[in-house]
C-alpha cells in the first residue's frame, strides 16, 4: 500500500535526517504536492541518524544570477553554521545545515505526537495513528501591536491506514487558524492538507502557544505543533531586519504562465544590516522547486542603512498542475533573527481544455480505493522516469527539452477514490503514446470499475471501459494513441496483475 511504502521511506528522511534526493530513481525534488510514495526501506528509528545530506543542487543553494549576468553569489555549497544560534528561532544546526526544529534530551521537550532523535524533536506516525505535522515549531514575528504574521504547515498521514481528523485548533487567541478545513477531515495513507496559522500581536510580549490537531483514535496523542511569537525591537543598537510579508500566496497559476508577488527588506535598527543571500528553503519535503525565481535579485551581500527598504520580486512559472510551494531563505546579521523565512505557495492550473491537443482522463466508482492513471511515451516504458507520466513523474520533459508544450503533466492524483484524475499534453509530438490504468492501493473500498476518455482540444473522441480491476497492481493496457492523427487502436478490456517497479520521487 502507499501508505506502508512511504512510511519506511519517511523514518529514513525524516527521523533519520537524511537528504532523500538519491532515494528517487531519476527523478526530481519533491516539493510536496499530495502524495509522496516511496519505495519500501527497512529501518531502525532508534538508530544513530546518517549525516544529513544536501538536498538541494549547489544552484538551488545559491542565490538567483544577479541582473548583469555575473554568476551567482554564494552558489556553492558552504557551512550555514556552527551552532543553533547561528540558525535563529525554530532552527537547529545540524551538519553545518540550519534545518528547522527544536532541541530535546531524552523525549523531554517534544510537543506531542513527536520523538527525540539525534537530540532533534521529530515526527513519530507511530504515536498518532500515522499523522504527522511539519514543521514542529512556526515562528511568527512582528513589529508592533496590531500587526499579523501567516504561516504554514502541513498535516500527512504517514501511516498504513485511514485517519480522520477530528479537530484542528490554535490557542492562546492570538494564533488563529484561517481557512480550517472542513471537518471531519479523512485522509488515507500518503494524503495531506495544508494548514495556515495567522499570529495578530496584541502587545509586544512574545506568546507561545501551540497548533493541535486531533483524530477519530481515542488512544492515539494528538498531534502538535509548537507556535511562538518573537518580539523584534525596532530602532536597537544591533542590526535589525524586518522582512514582510512573510508569505506570498501566488493563487491560480495557469501553466505556461508567470505570476509575480514581492516583500521587503527593511532596515529597523540604528545601525545598517547586511543581506548576505536570499537561499531556497530546503525541509524535510524537499528544496523549494525551481518553479519560483528571484527577478533581478540585487548583488549580495545587500547593506542597507536605519529605515532603508528593498523590494524583492519573486516570480512563479508552473510547468505542471498542482499544489505547489516551500520558501525562502532570507539570511543576514540581524543577531536575533539570522535567517527569517519567506513562504510561498501556489496552485498551479491547467490551460483551459480547448487548448489541450492529449487530455485523458481516468475515473472509477469506489471510495476508499487509488487507481492511479499512466501515460506512456513514445519509445518508453511503464515505470521508468524518462517515459513514464505518473503520480511519482508528473511532468517529465519529453521531445523538445526547451518547449513545455509537449511534456505530458497530471494535474490530479485522486488517492482516495472516484478520480478524476487526469493526464495533459498540450502539443503531441509524433510518435505512439499508450494509456495504461493501474490499481494502486486498496484503502477497505470495493473493487474498482474504471473508465477512460480520451479528449482532444476539449472534445471526446473516445471512450473505454468500466474494466474491472480486481486485485492491488493489475493493469489495464488501454489504448496506444499514434501522431500525426490521432491514430487509435484499442489494447482490449483485461486487467493484468504485474509488479510495479521502482518510483521517481517527482510528488
Amino acid at each position: 500500500m502507499r501508505g506502508t511504502r512511504w512510511t519506511a521511506l519517511f523514518w529514513v528522511c525524516g527521523l533519520a535526517l537524511v537528504g532523500c534526493d538519491d532515494a528517487a530513481d531519476d527523478g526530481g525534488t519533491a516539493a510536496r504536492t499530495g502524495d509522496a510514495r516511496a519505495p519500501s526501506q527497512a529501518i531502525d528509528p532508534d538508530a544513530a541518524p546518517p549525516v544529513l545530506g544536501d538536498a538541494a543542487a549547489p544552484a538551488d543553494r545559491g542565490v538567483a544570477p544577479p541582473a548583469d549576468g555575473a554568476a551567482p553569489v554564494d552558489a556553492a555549497p558552504q557551512p550555514e553554521c556552527v551552532d543553533d544560534e547561528v540558525c535563529g528561532p525554530g532552527r537547529v544546526c545540524h551538519d553545518d545545515r540550519c534545518i528547522e526544529g527544536t532541541r530535546c534530551e531524552a523525549d523531554r521537550g517534544c510537543p506531542a505526537g513527536r520523538i527525540c532523535v539525534a537530540d532533534i524533536c521529530l515526527a513519530d506516525p507511530r504515536s498518532t495513528g500515522g499523522l504527522i505535522a511539519e514543521p514542529d515549531v512556526l515562528v511568527f514575528s512582528f513589529s508592533e501591536a496590531g500587526e499579523t504574521s501567516i504561516r504554514g504547515a502541513r498535516a500527512e498521514n504517514r501511516g498504513d491506514d485511514t485517519v480522520v481528523i477530528t479537530a484542528i485548533e490554535a490557542a492562546p487567541a492570538a494564533f488563529q487558524v484561517l481557512d480550517a478545513p472542513a471537518l471531519p477531515l479523512r485522509l488515507v495513507p500518503g494524503q495531506g492538507v495544508d494548514i495556515t496559522v495567522q499570529y495578530t500581536a496584541d502587545d509586544a510580549i512574545d506568546d507561545v502557544g501551540a497548533l493541535s490537531l486531533r483524530t477519530d483514535r481515542a488512544a492515539a496523542e494528538p498531534v502538535q505543533v509548537r507556535l511562538t511569537s518573537q518580539h523584534k525591537v525596532v530602532g536597537g543598537q544591533d542590526p535589525c531586519l524586518l522582512v514582510a510579508p512573510n508569505r506570498l500566496d501566488f493563487g491560480g497559476v495557469t501553466r505556461g504562465d508567470t505570476a509575480t508577488r514581492t516583500f521587503e527588506l527593511v532596515s529597523c535598527g540604528e545601525v545598517p544590516v547586511r543581506i548576505n543571500a536570499i537561499r531556497r528553503g530546503v525541509s524535510f519535503f524537499g528544496a523549494l522547486p525551481d518553479t519560483y525565481q528571484l527577478q533581478q535579485p540585487p548583488a549580495f551581500p545587500l547593506d542597507l542603512a536605519p529605515g532603508q527598504r528593498h523590494t524583492i520580486t519573486v516570480a512563479y512559472s508552473p510547468r505542471r498542475a498542482g499544489i505547489e510551494g516551500g520558501f525562502w531563505d532570507v539570511h543576514s546579521t540581524d543577531p536575533t533573527n539570522p535567517q527569517q523565512r519567506v513562504d510561498v505557495s501556489a496552485l498551479a492550473t491547467p490551460p483551459p481544455l480547448d487548448q489541450v491537443g492529449l487530455h485523458v482522463r481516468l475515473n472509477w466508482d469506489t471510495d476508499l480505493t487509488d487507481v492511479d492513471l499512466h501515460l506512456v511515451g513514445p519509445g518508453g516504458q511503464m515505470w521508468t522516469c524518462a517515459g513514464d507520466c505518473y503520480f511519482s513523474n508528473p511532468n517529465p520533459n519529453w521531445s523538445d527539452p526547451m518547449d513545455f508544450r509537449d511534456d505530458p503533466f497530471l494535474d490530479v492524483d485522486d488517492v482516495d477514490g472516484f478520480g478524476p484524475e487526469n493526464i495533459n499534453l498540450e502539443a503531441p509530438a509524433p510518435g505512439t503514446y499508450r494509456v495504461v490504468v493501474h490499481y494502486w492501493a486498496d484503502h477497505s473500498g470495493d473493487v474498482p470499475e474504471s473508465t477512460v476518455e480520451l479528449l482532444e482540444f476539449g472534445n471526446v473522441i473516445a471512450s473505454y471501459g468500466p474494466v474491472r480491476t480486481s486485485r492491488v497492481d493489475d493493469v489495464w493496457e488501454v489504448v496506444d494513441i499514434q501522431y500525426p492523427g490521432p491514430v487509435l487502436t484499442p489494447l482490449g478490456v483485461n486487467a493484468v496483475n504485474q509488479g510495479r517497479g521502482a518510483l521517481c520521487g517527482g510528488f
